[in-house]
């Protein structure tokens, strides 16, 4: 007899939580369902066929996936060990860090025009461990700065991948954007970054502007606009922190490449009444 598909809601495990952790160990086998949040669940250890929309795929240590609601899926074990992590967001908090990004960024995923699906390395499954940690442990930080963090990982993560398969850029440079992008950089010096890659800083610098169009320094200021505007919106930090947070230590600087990215002041982010 097949199973019967069921809904888990976010009031049984969120429980009017922004986002929810929790580590899924083999024995505990949801079944055939969907959902009506946003889960992005990656492996940790071991194997098993993941069973998406009626197609089966085999997903190993560093497979992950984002699920919109309603998208139907499963886990068949093929061994012992299995081991993976769930990140949990309530929709319209997830649709809104997409919209920082692009106002279609939520419809690409939902519709299937970005790719769900994931592969990361190992240093990226240990970044967002660390990211993840802290309100795993502690429920309490909702308003802070870690749920931000670990949504502006996921998203970063798919973007960066999409943007590899559609151009054949050097691994280097994969991996710079990769750094550019991670949050928990985001208060390292530029030049740390750049160091840690075997090439000359005019190579590439050079390189990444003939690539990508832009400087390194225009894309990694980008990113933190970005990761200041959703801080801005879902935590209780205030502007000078977030500041700190970014590395900029002049706050009218910061005013003035926000309001260029945006057309708006941070001011205006947390209170749309500000003029």
């Amino acid at each position: 007899m097949s199973q019967k598909e069921y809904c888990i809601q976010s009031d049984g495990l969120l429980n009017n939580r922004t986002v929810y952790t929790h580590i899924i160990f083999k024995n505990e086998d949801p079944g055939i369902h969907y959902h009506d949040f946003i889960e992005f669940f990656y492996v940790l250890e071991g194997e098993c066929i993941h069973l998406l929309e009626g197609k089966s795929t085999k997903i190993t240590s560093g497979d992950a996936c984002l699920l919109t609601p309603n998208q139907v899926h499963s886990f068949q074990k093929t061994g012992s060990t299995f081991l993976h992590r769930d990140i949990l967001f309530q929709t319209d908090y997830f649709r809104s860090i997409c919209d920082v990004y692009s106002p279609d960024l939520y419809e690409r995923f939902s519709t299937g025009a970005l790719c769900g699906q994931l592969k990361m390395t190992s240093e990226q499954l240990n970044q967002l461990e660390l990211l993840v940690q802290p309100f795993a442990l502690n429920p309490d930080l909702q308003d802070t700065v870690y749920p931000c963090a670990v949504c502006t990982f996921i998203i970063t993560a798919f973007l960066s991948q999409q943007i590899s398969s559609q151009t054949q850029y050097p691994a280097w440079i994969t991996k710079l954007l990769s750094l550019l992008s991670a949050p928990e950089n985001f208060a390292v010096d530029q030049q740390v970054l750049i160091q840690s890659l075997p090439y000359s800083q005019e190579h590439i610098c050079r390189t990444f502007k003939k690539l990508l169009g832009k400087t390194v320094t225009d894309y990694f200021n980008e990113q933190k606009m970005k990761y200041a505007y959703t801080l801005l919106q879902s935590s209780s930090y205030s502007i000078e922190e977030i500041c700190d947070r970014i590395n900029f230590n002049n706050v009218s600087y910061f005013y003035r490449m926000f309001k260029k990215s945006f057309h708006m002041t941070p001011r205006q982010v947390i209170d749309p009444q500000e003029t």
